[in-house]
Formats: structure tokens, sequence, C-alpha cells
């Protein structure tokens, strides 16, 4: 948690509760906002090699675009993957369904299985 303080609180007024809540107590000068940034780590290696292997499959789904089952379904999987990975806490269950998702509307498509299976392998190192 940060907390930006304008002036320094000379009477000893205001605590900070270990659930974060602000007690003033006292006299409180200046600015009294509170920025709290809450979620993963934005540099979790674990996070960074998912993201990477998601946008490695996403270029190499323009490229071989032909040789899936439904590109649609293709660009919809990995959009909601994309948006999962960037929430606070992603959501295992439905990484999982979207990668089955995923794999199906690959086909057979050999180039992109592989980097689907890696990025399969990178998003269940993510969950633990």
């Amino acid at each position: 948690m940060i907390m930006r303080f304008g002036r320094a609180n000379t009477s000893g007024g205001t605590h900070v509760t270990g659930s974060g809540n602000q007690v003033n107590t006292g006299r409180v000068g200046g600015d009294m906002r509170q920025v709290q940034v809450s979620g993963r780590e934005s540099d979790d290696p674990r996070l960074l090699t998912a993201q990477a292997k998601l946008a490695e499959l996403a270029a190499a789904l323009d490229t071989h675009a032909d040789e899936v089952h439904s590109i649609d379904s293709c660009r919809q999987a990995v959009a909601r993957i994309d948006e999962e990975l960037r929430e606070p806490t992603p959501d295992g269950r439905r990484l999982t369904e979207t990668l089955e998702m995923l794999s199906l509307a690959l086909g057979s498509a050999a180039s992109l299985t592989s980097l689907a299976d890696s990025l399969r392998s990178a998003i269940q190192t993510l969950l633990g």
C-alpha cells in the first residue's frame, strides 16, 4: 500500500491499522488521499512468460489463419486469455476452459498446436 501525506503530521494523530484503514485521532494537515496498489507484481516471471507465449501465438495466428479450423474462435480465445491474464487473480477454471476452446478452434494446425501447448504449460505454471 502506498500512502501520500501532504505535510508531516506533527500531532501524531494519524495511524494506519493492519487492515490498511487510516484512523485520524488528532489534527491532520495536507493531502490525505490514499493510493492502494493491489494485485500481482507486474514483473512476475511466470506471468511475463505466459503473456509472451500468448503474444507469440497471436502473431502466429495472423500468419497461419488459413490453417486453423476457426480463426474467429481462435482470436476470441486469445482475447479472453489476455483479459484473464490481466486480472489481479486469474481464474484458473476460465483459463482452462478457454484453452480447450482454443485447441478445438486450432484444429490440426501443427505449427500452432505446439505454441498452444507451450502457452498451456506457461499458464499451468502461473496458476501453480
